[in-house]
Order: C-alpha cells, then sequence, then structure tokens
C-alpha cells in the first residue's frame, strides 16, 4: 500500500500518471493495485484520465474508468478528459468514445466557455466532429 502522499512527486504525479504516459497498462493495473489512486489530479489539476486523453490511450482510460477515475474532473482550466482527448485527436476516435460511453459531458465548459463538442467542431485537420454527439464539423 503506498503512503498518504501517494508516491507524489514535486509535479505532484504518481506512478499512475507516468504509466498512462509511457503507455504502461500492465504498469498501470500493478500501481492501481497497489493503492494509487486513479483519480489523482496533478499540481496542473490533471489527473491519469486527461494524460490518457492526451496521449490518445484507450486502453488506460477503460482501467483508469473502472477503477473509479472521475470521469469528468476539470484541470486547472476546467478542461476534461473528453476536452484533452478532443483536443489532442489524431484520428482513432477509441478514446473519445470511452470517455463518452463513460458519462463525460460534450457540453461541460472549461474556464474559456469552450466545450468539448463545441472544440470538436473548429477542429478542421481531423474528423473529430464525426464523434461528437450533436457536433458540426468545421467546414
Amino acid at each position: 500500500m503506498v503512503d498518504g502522499n501517494q508516491g507524489r512527486d514535486r509535479m505532484g504525479r504518481t506512478a499512475v500518471h507516468y504509466c498512462v504516459l509511457r503507455g504502461d497498462v500492465a504498469g498501470l493495473r500493478a500501481a492501481l493495485a497497489e493503492g494509487v489512486d486513479a483519480g489523482l489530479a496533478d499540481r496542473a489539476g490533471m489527473t491519469p484520465l486527461h494524460f490518457a486523453g492526451q496521449a490518445q490511450a484507450a486502453a488506460a482510460a477503460e482501467v483508469l474508468l473502472a477503477a473509479g477515475a472521475p470521469v469528468d474532473a476539470g484541470d486547472a482550466h476546467g478542461g476534461t478528459a473528453l476536452f484533452t482527448a478532443v483536443f489532442n485527436y489524431r484520428g482513432d476516435p477509441r478514446t473519445i468514445q470511452v470517455l463518452l460511453d463513460a458519462g463525460a459531458d460534450p457540453e461541460r465548459r472549461n474556464a474559456r466557455g469552450v466545450s468539448p463538442r463545441t472544440l470538436a467542431e473548429q477542429v478542421a485537420n481531423y474528423d473529430v466532429a464525426a464523434h461528437m454527439p450533436g457536433a458540426r464539423p468545421a467546414h
């Protein structure tokens, strides 16, 4: 079992954050089994689920959600993991779909008033809007 600090580094990140960044799903499962909280945010408010959205890591997102990670936690700017996944979308909709299937709110606005759905409509270099409920693709 980990201590009360959850093994955080100076950025406030845990082994769970780093496993997601490395794409190490086995290590992620091991860290969660040791008791590291799946939903802990780093100093910027980024949870491991935000990192999964950033990395387009659908398998890691599934593991985190199964371990109780909050699907709509906001970072320091109010952005959710879904917002991060839309922002970092590179053609594979699996991570976005995992988050939506887990109940992520495509209308939840960040501190600037932009929702994941609105962002998806503004992204023109990929077809991300096609994977967001109610979004109209950019022209």
